[in-house]
C-alpha cells in the first residue's frame, strides 16, 4: 500500500481522530485543573490574609488594653513588634506587614516591604478589605487591610509562589501530553488495525466469490455485532446476485428456446423451397408460414423490448386521469371479438364509475394481456366475466374465466417470463409467454398490483388493484 493510501486509510483516520479527541480531553482537563487550582489557591490565600489581619487586630486590642489609657500608638507598637516578627517569621519573604496611623505615618513594617503603597483608597473599620495591587517588584500582591483606630493594619502576600506552581503544572502538561498523544496514536493505530482485521478477512473472502461460485457464502461470526451485520448484508447481497444470475441464465435459455422454434421452422421451410420445385399453392403456404413465424418473432422482440425498458426505467409513461369503467366497456367488446371463434360468452358485471391516474396505452395493454390470457385458456363455449369494485382508495378489477384452472405450484410461476401453464395450447395460439409478466410490470408502474386465484377445474381469476384518482377519503 502506498504512503498516501496508508495516510487515508480507515485505521489511520481512526487513530488520528482518537488522538485529536484525547488532545481535546487533555486540553479541557488541563484548563479545568488550572482554573480550579488557581481559584482555590487564591481563595485560600485570601482567607489566610483575612485571618492574619484579624489575628493582628486581636493582638493589638490586647496590648492596648494592657497599656495606659494615654499611651501613644508608638509605645503599643514597640510592645507588639517582636510578637509580629516571630509570627510572620515562618515565611518572611512573601508576607508583608505594614502598620500605619490614620494619617499615613508608618509605625511598623517588615523588612521585605519594597512596595510604597500596599492599598489604595479608603480602608473601612471592622471590615477586612482584600484587594489586588500591581507592583514592579512583586508583580502582583494580594492585600488585606482593616482600620483599627488609630491604626491601619495591612498584610500582603505575593502571588509569585502561586504563579510558579501553576507554571510548573502547565509545563508538566506541555511535556507529558505530547508523549501521551504519541503513545495514544500508536495504541489507537494498533487497536484500529486489530479491529479492522476481520473486515480485511471479510473483504478477502468476498473478493474470492465470483460469478462462477456465487453459491459460496462468508461464514457467520455467530455474534450480532457490526461485523456480524456486515457479513449478513454481504451474504444477502450475494444471494440476490446469485438469484439474479440464475434468472438471467434462465432468461437467456428461455429466449434462445423461444427463438429457436420459429427459426427452425423458417430454416426448414427455406430448405424445402430450395430443394424442390414448388407449385404456386405450395409457395403460398410457405410464404404464409414465413409470415406467421416472422410475426411471432416480432411479437417476442416487442415484448422483450417493453420489459427491458420497464426494468431499466426507460419506459415513457403519461400520467392523466382515465375513466376505468369506460375502458372496461371497450375491453369487453375486444374480448367478445377475440373469443368469437371459440364461441366464448363475455359478461360485463358491476363496474361503478371510477377514475385512475396513469398511462392510457399501458393500462389498456395490461387488461388486454389478461383478456387474451383468459380467452387462450378458456374452452369453447366458456364464459369470461369482467367486473370492478371500489375498495377504499383503490379500484379492484376482476377478470374471471371458466378455463381449466391451474395448480398452486403453477400459480407461483405464472408471472415469470416465458412460463406457460400449458405449453401446447400457448404455442398454438402464438403466445410469447411474456403477457402476464408485462401485465404485472404495467400494474406496478401505475402504482398498482396484480394477483391471481385459481384451482384446477374451476377457472382462474386475476385481480388488478389501481389507486383511485382523486384518492377516496
Amino acid at each position: 500500500m502506498k504512503l498516501r493510501d496508508r495516510l487515508r486509510s480507515v485505521g489511520f483516520t481512526l487513530a488520528v481522530w482518537y488522538a485529536l479527541v484525547l488532545l481535546a480531553a487533555f486540553a479541557l482537563f488541563g484548563s479545568s485543573i488550572y482554573v480550579y487550582l488557581r481559584t482555590l489557591l487564591q481563595e485560600n490565600l485570601r482567607e489566610t490574609l483575612a485571618a492574619e489581619v484579624e489575628w493582628t487586630k486581636s493582638m493589638i486590642d490586647l496590648e492596648m488594653q494592657r497599656a495606659p489609657a494615654a499611651a501613644p500608638p508608638d509605645s503599643v507598637i514597640d510592645l507588639i513588634e517582636e510578637i509580629i516578627d516571630e509570627h510572620f517569621a515562618v515565611d518572611p519573604r512573601n508576607y508583608i506587614v505594614l502598620l500605619t496611623t490614620s494619617d499615613g505615618r508608618v509605625l511598623y513594617e517588615t523588612l521585605n516591604r519594597k512596595a510604597k503603597n500596599l492599598s489604595s483608597g479608603y480602608v473601612p473599620a471592622d471590615t477586612t478589605l482584600i484587594s489586588t495591587v500591581s507592583d514592579p517588584h512583586y508583580k502582583t500582591l494580594l492585600v488585606a487591610a482593616q482600620r483599627r483606630d488609630p491604626f491601619i493594619i495591612q498584610i500582603a502576600y505575593s502571588t509569585a509562589n502561586i504563579d510558579t506552581a501553576l507554571r510548573h503544572i502547565v509545563t508538566v502538561f506541555l511535556v507529558l501530553v505530547p508523549i501521551a498523544l504519541v503513545f495514544a496514536f500508536a495504541g489507537g493505530l494498533f487497536m484500529a488495525n486489530l479491529s479492522l482485521r476481520p473486515v480485511h478477512q471479510i473483504s478477502g473472502m468476498a473478493r474470492r466469490i465470483t460469478a462462477e461460485n456465487l453459491g459460496e457464502r462468508i461464514p457467520p461470526r455467530g455474534v450480532s455485532d457490526e461485523l456480524g451485520e456486515l457479513i449478513q448484508t454481504i451474504n444477502g447481497m450475494i444471494e440476490r446476485l446469485d438469484a439474479s444470475f440464475n434468472q438471467m441464465k434462465q432468461f437467456s435459455v428461455d429466449v434462445a428456446h423461444e427463438l429457436k422454434t420459429p427459426l427452425t421452422i423458417l430454416k426448414g421451410e427455406s430448405e424445402l423451397a430450395l430443394t424442390k420445385t414448388l407449385t404456386q399453392e405450395e409457395m403460398q403456404e410457405i410464404l404464409t408460414s414465413f409470415l406467421e413465424e416472422i410475426v411471432r418473432l416480432s411479437r417476442i422482440v416487442d415484448d422483450l423490448l417493453t420489459l427491458t425498458k420497464a426494468d431499466a426505467g426507460q419506459l415513457t409513461l403519461r400520467r392523466e386521469p382515465l375513466r376505468l369503467d369506460a375502458v372496461l366497456e371497450e375491453l369487453c367488446e375486444d374480448a367478445v371479438a377475440l373469443g368469437a371463434n371459440k364461441e366464448i360468452r363475455v359478461d360485463l358485471g358491476d363496474h361503478p364509475p371510477a377514475a385512475v391516474l396513469g398511462d392510457p396505452l399501458r393500462i389498456r395493454q395490461l387488461f388486454r394481456n389478461l383478456i387474451k390470457n383468459a380467452v387462450q385458456y378458456t374452452d369453447r363455449g366458456g364464459i369470461i366475466q369482467i367486473s370492478s369494485r371500489i375498495d377504499g382508495a383503490r379500484v379492484v378489477t376482476a377478470i374471471r374465466d371458466s378455463g381449466m384452472g391451474i395448480t398452486p405450484e403453477q400459480l407461483k410461476k405464472i408471472f415469470d417470463r416465458f412460463y406457460r401453464a400449458d405449453e401446447a395450447r400457448s404455442r398454438l395460439s402464438g403466445g410469447s409467454g411474456l403477457g402476464l409478466s408485462i401485465a404485472r410490470r404495467m400494474a406496478e408502474l401505475q402504482g398498482g398490483s396484480i394477483r391471481a386465484e385459481s384451482s384446477p377445474g374451476h377457472g382462474t381469476t386475476f385481480f388488478v388493484e389501481l389507486p383511485l384518482h382523486p384518492p377516496a377519503s
